[in-house]
């Protein structure tokens, strides 16, 4: 008895409270990104741990405006060349489990290619500015990173953010690079940095209460639940089913007709607003035989404009259940009903802002 009491009182416990991280400073105007430093005096200096006996010292800051993070990077490196590189890890580590950091790399050349371990896709590379000066004392990287070239980030909570740097130092071509690490055991010395809060507001994202964390598209963004999947979206245009599809999945979401399931693109609710449907997954019917470790997965968003929530997720195609074939929608009382070739019916009702399974009648 003692020992349930002990288990429920810890599962209703709420969470421990953040810790409180000063936020990174705002600069007054938006600085411009020539590798000369002035416009980044206020700053913060990231705190980097002292390198090894090879190491290359640096001196690292960051700042903030609107919507853009700054860097300036400094190492002391009295033979820079075309060899050496810069690597920059940014990483919200409250963003949730699934979330994962952006690696980006740069050279006297200024920013370069993406290697294919950087995480981040290929439409953040456009958005990036980079600046590299060099002078007797070493490079100097001034660097800008808006919010869509951000790995995900938090939806409310405080934008908790680790800032690494590697910096490869290779004075002859073809010898080992000497590696400098300010973030040997992945996390920051100190702790990690924090973004201000209005970063969300003025990229005005207004996500639902159950997203976690926010990531970029190239057309807008989408909000990871804390089961990690996309639950809430946000585009620059009002949506259609296909852009939709798009945003949430790139070329992962898949058209019904090209797996034969008469899923409908868009259905209207009792209020007039539409629910648009999309499709992902693998087809397990694509042979002969079914494939029990492929499905196909059906989500369906209420849409307002450039907004979208989801409502569902249920299965569209499984060895167990068949394929869905019949798809019906009584927009006044809120029914839905989604029957299978295997016989069953899944039934679901209206309730407030998300549809909910119904036994009353299934079969």
């Amino acid at each position: 008895m003692v020992l349930s009491l002990l288990i429920l009182v810890s599962l209703s416990a709420p969470p421990p409270a953040e810790k409180p991280i000063k936020p990174l400073p705002s600069l007054a105007k938006e600085p411009k990104v020539d590798g000369v430093l002035k416009d980044l005096a206020p700053a913060l200096e990231i705190k980097v741990p002292r390198p090894g006996k090879d190491g290359t010292e640096l001196v690292a800051k960051a700042a903030f405006y609107k919507d853009t993070l700054y860097l300036s990077v400094q190492p002391k490196d009295d033979a820079f060349n075309e060899h050496d590189q810069l690597e920059v890890t940014l990483y919200f580590p409250d963003s949730g489990t699934t979330s994962r950091g952006f690696t980006y790399r740069y050279g006297k050349d200024g920013l370069r290619p993406p290697s294919e371990e950087s995480g981040a896709p290929p439409f953040t590379q456009a958005m990036l500015k980079a600046a590299v000066k060099d002078s007797d004392k070493g490079p100097t990287f001034e660097l800008a990173f808006p919010a869509r070239s951000l790995p995900r980030f938090q939806a409310f909570k405080q934008l908790a953010l680790s800032i690494c740097f590697e910096y490869q130092d290779v004075d002859v071509a073809g010898q080992e690079p000497v590696k400098t690490l300010t973030c040997p055991t992945g996390e920051m010395v100190g702790g990690p940095t924090r973004l201000p809060d209005e970063l969300r507001k003025n990229v005005k994202l207004t996500p639902t209460a159950d997203v976690e964390g926010i990531e970029a598209r190239p057309t807008g963004w989408v909000g990871y639940s804390k089961l990690h999947y996309p639950t809430w979206v946000s585009g620059d245009a009002d949506f259609t089913p296909e852009s939709l599809g798009e945003l949430i999945a790139f070329d992962n979401a898949i058209d019904p007709e090209s797996v034969a399931l008469p899923i409908p693109r868009k259905l209207v609710l009792g209020d007039n607003r539409p629910l648009f449907t999309m499709l992902t997954g693998k087809n397990p019917y694509s042979k002969d035989t079914c494939n029990p470790s492929n499905e196909l997965r059906l989500a369906m968003y209420v849409v307002k404009g450039p907004v979208a929530s989801r409502v569902l997720e249920w299965p569209a195609a499984t060895c167990g259940l068949g394929r869905a074939m019949r798809f019906e929608l009584e927009a006044e009382s809120g029914q839905l009903l989604i029957g299978y070739t295997n016989g069953q019916t899944a039934r679901f009702v209206w309730s407030s802002d998300h549809f909910e399974r119904s036994e009353l009648g299934a079969r």
